[in-house]
């Protein structure tokens, strides 16, 4: 702890640390912890997932608190349901034997306790932004006597469409409290947001230097939905020793995987924001001493976990965007040792595959499942190896002796195979394994470009453009590539294949047909002159939206 006590902490604090196992502090912990002590101005800090942000910001502001105010004295905003309780359970954990009450509210969950909580006092809030901006226009949660305001995952709250409620609770929080940013990235918008509503601040940056990307082999299968679970188990069967994380879209799924890995013998376990934080800690103490070998979870309930040794990293259901891909391979191919990640693909995800291989280039490349037959004979290599190794051995001690028993009651080809099936039971069983139908490759070239004759001033989204297309081209919406939409037209690809059979008879708008195959000029398409669009995707709009509702 000496690196913990020349942080300035009190004796509490240091206890506490103790209490919950850590040792020295992160880098962003070093960093931020002295300066939000010792210094007045407010803080934008840029760290990777995994550093230890919660307890950074999480400390001090404990450290500056009186448990016998009742009043509202830190707002923590963070993007997601489940991060609202992680970052809850976690400040919880630190606030030690003090009487500081630590509340989350969120959308998703009956407001009665949450106006009961607020009533009686809570000394920190952290919530997602729409259930905040109800609680402030209701009236049960008050900013006047605010002294923290931080801002958590910042960048992952304006992807989510955000903003706008951050704007308003930002208005109604007082100008003498101090803002914390925290993000993983600095986008634009992160920068724009802290310039605007932030009073002088000091820039903290905490990003490791770029590993080897050859470290980490990346692969993704092409599965149907129902044959996931099936390509799991392979892929943890092919492997001497696996030693993962398994990445799923939701709590439910989180648990119901991590169940059926259990009752098909496998030592897993699942997390997400139902669990609270002494389960999750437990967890992840089994974790970390490999008490079980595969961790089932969330994007939000993994965030905080930086394991080293990982051997896999799966995305049983495909990341979001590029920047969520990037942040879960980064768990494996370590600290100078090889690692392996999966993604599994699934006909509708092909749309965000296409994102995802744009930015990893040609490290993601396509991988087939493993057959029944490949599992077999890599379990069968794998039991050799071991009993070879054994015998290596030169004193078995009674063993010995039983065997030679064994040998005089039958041949030696018997017994062994009886030691084993003994041993081993159904390893080498392939009814233990389901079959898994062939799914047809996904054809990321060959595209061609469309122009449609409609763009943002039409009220035109990338999901109602894709629905346009359909119903004037027939081409399915999972093939539908790169869409771009400007102010009065879009851009959108299809396959070779779909375009052959394209007619621009379709719809006509002023003279020309609503949609059509893209000019070209020096292998661009031509911009036509009746609309000056900006030049941006729209991409972000139909998905942030979503997300926000639900989170909200």
């Amino acid at each position: 702890m000496e690196q913990f006590m020349n942080l300035g902490l009190s004796k509490t604090m240091l206890k506490t640390l103790a209490k919950k196992g850590f040792e020295d502090p992160t880098p962003i912990q070093s960093s931020v912890i002295p300066f939000l002590l010792n210094d007045e101005r407010d803080v934008v800090a840029q760290a990777e997932t995994g550093t230890g942000k919660t307890a950074a910001f999480g400390i001090p502001i404990l450290e500056g608190l009186n448990a016998q105010d009742k009043e509202v004295k830190a707002l923590v905003l963070v993007p997601t349901r489940e991060l609202a309780l992680q970052v809850a359970g976690e400040i919880s954990s630190l606030k030690g034997s003090r009487n500081i009450e630590v509340l989350p509210v969120y959308g998703g969950q009956a407001i009665g306790p949450q106006l009961k909580g607020l009533k009686q006092g809570a000394n920190i809030v952290v919530g997602t932004p729409g259930r905040i901006l109800d609680h402030i226009r209701r009236g049960s949660l008050r900013l006047e006597s605010l002294a923290f305001l931080v801002l958590d995952e910042a960048d992952q709250m304006l992807d989510m469409g955000f903003i706008e409620d951050i704007e308003t609770i930002l208005s109604h929080a007082p100008q003498e409290r101090r803002t914390l940013l925290f993000s993983a990235t600095m986008p634009r918008q992160v920068i724009a947001i802290a310039r605007r509503y932030m009073r002088e601040y000091e820039t903290i940056t905490t990003i490791r230097k770029a590993k080897d990307p050859q470290l980490t082999e990346q692969i993704y299968f092409e599965v149907r939905e129902q044959d996931k679970f099936e390509a799991l188990c392979r892929t943890i069967d092919m492997e001497p020793e696996f030693y993962g994380l398994v990445f799923c879209r939701t709590r439910v799924e989180t648990a119901d995987i991590a169940a059926r890995l259990v009752e098909r013998g496998y030592h897993a376990e699942g997390i997400h924001g139902d669990i609270n934080q002494v389960e999750r800690e437990k967890i992840m103490r089994g974790f970390r001493n490999r008490r079980h070998t595969i961790l089932v979870a969330t994007d939000v309930a993994a965030r905080g976990i930086d394991i080293n040794n990982l051997s896999h990293v799966i995305n049983y259901a495909i990341p979001q965007d590029s920047d969520a891909y990037v942040h879960r391979i980064g768990r494996t191919g370590r600290a100078g040792k090889k690692g392996i990640a999966i993604t599994f693909v699934t006909s509708r995800d092909r749309r965000t595959l296409d994102t995802i291989r744009h930015a990893s280039g040609p490290a993601l490349r396509r991988g087939h499942i493993p057959g029944v037959r490949e599992v077999i004979a890599a379990k069968r290599a794998r039991i050799r190896s071991e009993i070879e190794q054994v015998m290596q051995e030169e004193n078995f001690g009674d063993y010995s002796t039983l065997a030679s028993e064994l040998l005089e009651a039958g041949d030696a080809a018997t017994v062994l195979a009886a030691c084993l099936r003994r041993t081993f039971g159904k390893e080498l069983d392939t009814s233990s394994y389901a079959e898994i139908h062939q799914v047809n490759p996904v054809d990321t070239k060959g595209h061609t470009r469309l122009f449609v004759a409609r763009g943002r001033n039409q009220g035109i989204t990338p999901p109602k453009l894709a629905k346009l297309i359909h119903q004037e081209t027939g081409v399915k919406e999972h093939l539908m590539r790169d869409i771009k939409i400007f102010d009065d037209f879009s851009y959108i690809s299809i396959p070779f294949a779909e375009a052959a059979h394209f007619n621009n008879k379709t719809r006509q708008k002023q003279g020309r047909p609503m949609i059509s195959k893209a000019k070209q000029e020096k292998g661009r398409p031509v911009i036509a002159k009746s609309g000056q669009g900006k030049g941006r995707s729209d991409m972000s709009k139909s998905r942030p939206e979503k997300a926000r509702r639900a989170a909200r």
